[in-house]
């Protein structure tokens, strides 16, 4: 083979850690009622692959989709106060392994990331008007949810923490950058505690940026920073930016912030794919089923002719050319083009009034201070688009569900139903696809070669501990007798019996298509198996009554030897198979040719023979116990033998 000089390379840095850049943000959203698809459109302008947000207002814990391939995992109490969540992007919500719902104030859940385990944890602290003992539970359930996760794996800790750090480091230097604002107040110094306990440092205070980046809650002339983000303070370094977005308009006095983050991972080359699946749904379309159907017949009209083929030769042979056509006709699916059916809503009349929306916050939030009537004419002009929005919002969702519910109305809609609920169900599960396992000492495992090792250690351990039981097999009788012909009506009823939508077998054909070819796939299928029958169980010549018996007889020994217990019953049903097992019954009893037997002599022969009892247990005289069977030779005394 010739040398590839970059080849090596290639794989060589393929190897070597890189940096992947996240985006993380955390912002106190006020509520989620009504803002998931904005939400979305938020991450997916800003480049933001993970958000912690705070007062969403959710009742329950569960997972959604909301668009643009984002998933919001939530937790909340009775839905009209608190609540967080973290929002993940399309890549990263595959790789959940754990969620975490402590309260409703703090959600922690484990992402991996190649190599690298991500601990991301929202929170959102008590106000400064709520009592001490909510303020010291928060804590509590902080240091519970962080203190469990191990030291080699990454924390990210952002939310609302409704505390004041203040802009000077004095006494806190290794946790406090020296960049934040405002006053120190008692929630700041409580985050500050917690931060030098956990040796966390806090992210947005060792980035230098004017006020206006700095601030994170605004309200007329009241500005105040209290959304942190907390990392371990080793890791640092890998913190890259860290800023305020003031122009978002989902909430009019909260801020987005924002910080980019550098990750070493160690990439694994993926060398398998999955393969591509044939769009069997496309036989409903007339046109492609009359296709299907034309070129799969005229196939079937070839094979008549053939002959000297055995029943799997025939059957390959049209199972190969039925899928070879389904791919020319219907297609294959390359797992492509997912379309987003949790907003289906999302039209351009919509996005038209949100940008309106948007545009109108910006010049709201652009106006100096010192203008006080031009900024109320701005926030009036902002309040009138947000209720053109919303009411934009609530005709297109409406718009939408009624052409639903008159689609659930067809003759189809029970099939579409079912399928709406397990797609939706599928979507609020917390881990959609399970890429690691833990090992026995509780380790996250994450190279597919230590997964299937652990995975076989598990089977084995499973497959070959032995349950208790009384160790007595139940035998059933098996019908060893012979099987009337298949007619067509049983082949009718059988195809009329598969169901629409099921998976397909190892064949890769659903019923679908039986059903398509009606008269002649039934045809085909009653002569396939009755091939089958003449070729395998069936004599050569069925009417002869020996050769059946022939067939039934192999069975029946094949069957008896596997249920033989011990190794006595084994040889002598393999010594009774022999040819040879059958000359002493045509032997002359003539005692001079020594083969008139005595009656001991012919009761133990038989009874070997049988297998059945030869005498009653005793103990020889030369002191060895002797079974029933009489497998036994003295050795103490010749003359006098014991049964054998």
């Amino acid at each position: 083979m010739s040398h590839q000089p970059g080849r090596g390379r290639r794989k060589k840095r393929a190897r070597e850690p890189k940096y992947v850049r996240l985006r993380y943000a955390s912002w106190n959203i006020g509520t989620m009622t009504g803002k998931g698809r904005e939400l979305a459109d938020v991450m997916k302008g800003r480049r933001i692959n993970v958000a912690f947000l705070q007062e969403t207002k959710w009742k329950g814990a569960r997972a959604r989709e909301i668009g643009e391939g984002y998933k919001f995992y939530y937790c909340g109490s009775d839905g009209r106060r608190n609540g967080v969540g973290i929002v993940l992007d399309r890549h990263l919500k595959q790789n959940v392994t754990n969620v975490d719902r402590k309260s409703d104030r703090i959600i922690a859940m484990k992402v991996m990331l190649e190599n690298v385990t991500l601990n991301l944890i929202s929170v959102y602290a008590p106000q400064s008007g709520c009592d001490d003992v909510a303020k010291e539970k928060f804590w509590e359930d902080f240091d519970a949810v962080t203190m469990t996760i191990p030291a080699n794996e990454e924390i990210y800790v952002g939310g609302d923490f409704n505390g004041h750090v203040g802009r000077m480091n004095v006494g806190y230097e290794r946790v406090h950058g020296g960049f934040g604002f405002g006053t120190r107040n008692t929630q700041g110094e409580a985050l500050l505690q917690a931060a030098t306990a956990l040796d966390m440092a806090i992210a947005n205070t060792w980035f230098q940026k004017r006020d206006e980046h700095l601030i994170t809650y605004k309200s007329g002339n009241h500005a105040t920073q209290i959304d942190y983000f907390l990392v371990k303070r080793n890791k640092i370094n890998c913190i890259k930016d860290s800023k305020i977005i003031p122009g978002e308009h989902l909430t009019s006095q909260h801020r987005l912030l924002v910080i980019d983050v550098n990750i070493k991972i160690q990439f694994c080359i993926r060398t398998e794919r999955p393969p591509a699946k044939i769009r069997w749904h496309m036989l409903e379309k007339n046109e492609c089923a009359i296709k299907f159907k034309e070129r799969v017949i005229d196939k079937m009209i070839e094979m008549n002719g053939m002959e000297g083929l055995n029943a799997n030769e025939c059957w390959n042979e049209m199972a190969n050319y039925i899928r070879r056509v389904a791919k020319d006709v219907l297609g294959e699916s390359k797992g492509k083009g997912v379309i987003d059916k949790e907003t289906w809503w999302w039209n351009e009349e919509v996005q038209g009034v949100l940008k309106k929306k948007k545009q109108a916050f910006k010049e709201w939030q652009s106006v100096e201070t010192g203008q006080e009537v031009e900024k109320e004419i701005k926030r009036t002009e902002y309040i009138e688009c947000k209720k053109k929005a919303k009411r934009a919002v609530a005709i297109a969702r409406t718009a939408a569900q009624d052409n639903l519910y008159e689609s659930l109305n067809s003759p189809k809609g029970e099939k579409q139903l079912y399928r709406l609920a397990k797609a939706r169900e599928r979507s609020s599960r917390d881990m959609a696809h399970i890429k690691c396992v833990k090992d026995d000492a509780g380790k996250v495992i994450t190279k597919d070669e230590a997964i299937k090792e652990r995975w076989k250690v598990y089977f084995e351990r499973l497959m070959n501990e032995e349950n208790e039981w009384g160790r007595v097999l139940e035998h059933r009788l098996i019908n060893m007798g012979a099987v009337k012909e298949i007619c067509m009506d049983e082949v009718r009823t059988a195809v009329r019996s598969m169901k629409n939508g099921k998976s397909v077998g190892p064949d890769d054909i659903p019923g679908e298509v039986w059903k398509l070819l009606r008269e002649d796939g039934c045809r085909r299928l009653l002569t396939s198996g009755r091939l089958g029958r003449l070729k395998g169980a069936q004599p050569d010549n069925p009417a002869l009554q020996r050769l059946w018996d022939d067939t039934l007889c192999e069975r029946s020994y094949a069957q008896l030897l596997a249920q033989a217990a011990r190794v006595e019953d084994a040889a002598r049903l393999k010594a009774v198979r022999q040819p040879e097992s059958r000359a002493c019954l045509q032997a002359l009893p003539s005692p001079h040719l020594g083969t008139l037997l005595d009656n001991d002599t012919l009761r133990v022969g038989v009874a070997l023979r049988l297998g059945s009892k030869v005498c009653e247990p005793h103990r020889c005289i030369c002191g060895v116990m002797v079974e029933a069977n009489g497998h036994h030779v003295c050795g103490a005394v010749p003359e006098t033998p014991c049964d054998q």
